[in-house]
C-alpha cells in the first residue's frame, strides 16, 4: 500500500512538471547546472562561473544549499529543485528553454519535460568510474515496479550526452542508462581537472605542512567505505589494525554522513581519527600512502594524484552487496590489488612491499583525463551558443 501511495505522489509531481513544461516556450542563452553533489561539482562550477558569469544558473537540491549560496554571492542565480514553487516557477522554464543543461546526477523531473530538439542535456555524473552497478543495471532497480522502471527510462531518454573520462565508463553508461555510442563525449571527467593542477597540488601541500606538521615521516592510511543501506556491522577492528601496523602508520577513516554505526565506532576508537582538519576527501588524497575502500569511486581519483600509492579493496560483504546492489562483472579483473574479505588478508596486503601496477588501472579509467576536460566542455557549449 505504501509503495502504491508513493507512486501516486510521484505521478502527480511529474504531471505538474509536465503541464508547466508544455506551457513554457521561451528560450534563452543561460547555461543551467543541476547540482546535487557539491564535492565533485564545485571545481566545475568555479570554471563555468568564471567563463560564463551571470549566464550560469544553478538549480540545486537541498543538501547543496551552502554551495549554491557561495555562487549566489558571486552574482549567480540559484533556485531550489526541492522547493515545489521554485521548481515550477523557475527551474522547469529555465531547463526547458536552455540550449545546454548540465547534470551531476539523476533528476527525476527531467523525465516530464518535452525538450526541443535543439537542447543538449549533458550528464557529467558525480564519479569518474564505477565499481557498483547503478541505473537500470542495479539490482534494486531491477526489483522495482514496471511503472518505476518506465519513469527511470523516461529520464534516461532526456540525456543527450554523457561526459566521460574513459571508454570504459562510456560503456557502463550504455549499459546502465541505455546510452547510445554516439552520445558518449570523451572530453574527460571535468571534476578531475583540479587533481592534475600543479597549482592546486602546491596549495594542498602548503596547507598540509601547516596543519599536520607533527606527522613527520609517518605513513598515512585512509579508510573510506561505501555507504550501505542495510544496518550491517563493519567488522574492521581499528585498535587491532593499529597494533599490527605499529607506529609507522597513522590511520584515518572517512565514514558516510548517514553511517551512524561506523561514526560511533570511530568516535570510541583511540587508534583512528576522522578529523581531516578542514581538508575535503579530494584534498587529502595526495598525502595518503594506502587507500582502503570497497565499492566507492575514490580509487579512480586517488590513482590520478598518487601514482606511487597503494589502493586496497576490503570487500567483507561482497556476496551480499552483489545481491543487493550489484558489482561490475569484470571488477576482479582490473583492480590493481587482491580483493580482501578478512582483516587478516587486509593487514597482509597493507604490509606487502611489492609495488602496485597503477599505470594499467589509470589507462583504463583515466584515459581522457589530462586536466583539460572542463575547457573542452566549455568549448562545446560556446560552439552552440
Amino acid at each position: 500500500m505504501k509503495e502504491g501511495f508513493l507512486s501516486l505522489i510521484k505521478a502527480g509531481y511529474l504531471l505538474l512538471v509536465q503541464a508547466k513544461a508544455k506551457g513554457s516556450r521561451t528560450t534563452h542563452n543561460k547555461i543551467i547546472y543541476l547540482l546535487s553533489f557539491p564535492s565533485t561539482s564545485e571545481p566545475v562550477l568555479e570554471e563555468l562561473s568564471t567563463h560564463f558569469g551571470s549566464r550560469l544558473v544553478i538549480c540545486y537540491t537541498n543538501n547543496c544549499l551552502k554551495e549554491a549560496q557561495k555562487f549566489q554571492n558571486k552574482g549567480i542565480e540559484i533556485y531550489s529543485i526541492d522547493h515545489l514553487t521554485d521548481l515550477l516557477l523557475h527551474v522547469v522554464p529555465l531547463v526547458k528553454g536552455a540550449k545546454t543543461v548540465l547534470c551531476d546526477n539523476y533528476f527525476a523531473f527531467l523525465g516530464a519535460i518535452d525538450f526541443p530538439k535543439t537542447s543538449e542535456v549533458i550528464q557529467l555524473w558525480h564519479a569518474n568510474g564505477a565499481i557498483k552497478k547503478f541505473g537500470i543495471e542495479a539490482n534494486y532497480a531491477k526489483n522495482r515496479s514496471a511503472s518505476d522502471k518506465k519513469r527511470y527510462k523516461q529520464v534516461y531518454k532526456k540525456y543527450t550526452h554523457y561526459a566521460v573520462g574513459s571508454d570504459k565508463m562510456g560503456a557502463i553508461f550504455q549499459e546502465s542508462y541505455l546510452a547510445k555510442p554516439e552520445q558518449i563525449l570523451t572530453v574527460g571527467y571535468p571534476a578531475s581537472d583540479k587533481l592534475m593542477s600543479s597549482g592546486w597540488r602546491a596549495r594542498q601541500e602548503a596547507r598540509f605542512s601547516e596543519r599536520f606538521s607533527e606527522i613527520g615521516k609517518k605513513r598515512i592510511l585512509l579508510y573510506t567505505p561505501t555507504y550501505r543501506e542495510t544496518d550491517s556491522e563493519n567488522p574492521l577492528d581499528f585498535d587491532r589494525l593499529a597494533k599490527e601496523l605499529g607506529d609507522e602508520w597513522l590511520i584515518f577513516a572517512k565514514a558516510h554522513p548517514h553511517d551512524n554505526k561506523l561514526q560511533e565506532k570511530l568516535r570510541t576508537s583511540k587508534s583512528v581519527t576522522s578529523d581531516l582538519r578542514g581538508f575535503s576527501l579530494q584534498e587529502f588524497l595526495p598525502f595518503v600512502d594506502c587507500l582502503i575502500t570497497d565499492y566507492s569511486s575514490v580509487p579512480f581519483e586517488y590513482t590520478l594524484v598518487k601514482k606511487n600509492g597503494k589502493v586496497l579493496f576490503f570487500c567483507y560483504d561482497m556476496e551480499e552487496y552483489q545481491k543487493e546492489v550489484g558489482i561490475q562483472e569484470d571488477f576482479e579483473s582490473w583492480v590493481p590489488s587482491k580483493i580482501t574479505k578478512t582483516q587478516e588478508q587486509l593487514t597482509t596486503e597493507i604490509t606487502n612491499q611489492k609495488p602496485q601496477e597503477i599505470a594499467s588501472f589509470n589507462s583504463l579509467w583515466n584515459q581522457y583525463n589530462d586536466g583539460q576536460a572542463t575547457q573542452r566542455l566549455i568549448q562545446r557549449i560556446e560552439e552552440r551558443t
